[in-house]
């Protein structure tokens, strides 16, 4: 009887240190986390570049996460403090400086059930979707340096299974600093699999980026586009059309992304929101 007891009393007692230390494990892993939106810009290297009469010097100095407390403080994930080591695809320390000011967008995002689809033909739905941002293998010593942009959104209506894709889009994200107008922009050029191409083109600006589509092309067994040409401009003897659709991806806040698409089509003639989703940051 003894002796079931001092072995029912070592069981109960390794259970509860099991859970204790599940616990405190959790603990832990809720506190290594970015409590400020600017971490991912915060903590990418700058890079000093010493031009001499037959070759570029490039010297790299520490991050901010060495350098300045706020950083260091607010920044515990990104900086790397704490948890598990960051996958180098999506460790903004590894970031090119070029494209420094899109670092926010690095991460994988996701909306299990929180995008919502407006189309004049066909009734509302809600959808969910993963989008994946990572640095490219080649971005350091790429000319252009990239990012990679993949998405893939389901229906959320489906059986319980595999999630049946409605939409997926493939593509780069690249910056250039046009110095004439003294401002930076940044391009998405995409695959989609609809048939579609797209080449967007936007302002950046804190935390935000407001594309708007310059090119669209389609394989011949596709079905037209629904996006309106509103009118034509000239741009170095060429007549170029402009397309009224507008991609916005704005960060919330450093777990929240937000994205929204504008567009005019051939049958509403107007500018209508044509779907909106907030994804979570779920990595890293």
């Amino acid at each position: 009887m003894i002796n079931r007891f001092l072995s029912s009393s070592v069981y109960f007692g390794f259970v509860i240190s099991i859970i204790l230390s599940t616990s405190s494990d959790a603990k832990i892993a809720s506190k290594c986390r970015d409590t400020d939106m600017n971490c991912a810009v915060w903590v990418c290297y700058d890079v000093i570049v010493s031009r001499s009469k037959e070759k570029f010097q490039v010297a790299t100095n520490s991050s901010d996460c060495e350098n300045v407390e706020l950083v260091s403080s607010h920044c515990q994930r990104s900086c790397q403090v704490c948890g598990e080591p960051i996958d180098p695809k999506y460790d903004v320390k590894l970031l090119p400086p070029k494209l420094k000011s899109i670092a926010w967008m690095v991460g994988r995002w996701r909306s299990e059930f929180g995008g919502k689809a407006f189309f004049p033909t066909i009734p509302k739905f809600t959808y969910g979707e993963q989008v994946d941002i990572t640095i490219a293998d080649n971005a350091e010593d790429a000319k252009t340096p990239l990012l990679n942009y993949t998405a893939f959104a389901w229906d959320i209506n489906m059986p319980d299974g595999d999630p049946t894709e409605i939409h997926s889009e493939n593509g780069y994200i690249a910056v250039d600093y046009d110095k004439e107008q003294e401002k930076e922009y940044v391009s998405l050029n995409t695959a989609m699999s609809n048939g579609f191409m797209t080449i967007e083109e936007g302002e950046s600006g804190p935390n935000q980026v407001k594309f708007r589509l310059q090119r669209i092309g389609r394989i011949s067994f596709s079905h037209d586009s629904a996006v309106r040409i509103v009118s034509f401009k000239w741009v170095k003897r060429e007549r170029k059309q402009r397309f009224q659709m507008f991609r916005e991806w704005t960060l919330l806040d450093e777990n929240r992304l937000e994205s929204r698409l504008l567009m005019t089509t051939t049958i509403t003639r107007r500018l209508m929101e044509h779907t909106a989703v907030i994804y979570k940051k779920i990595y890293p």
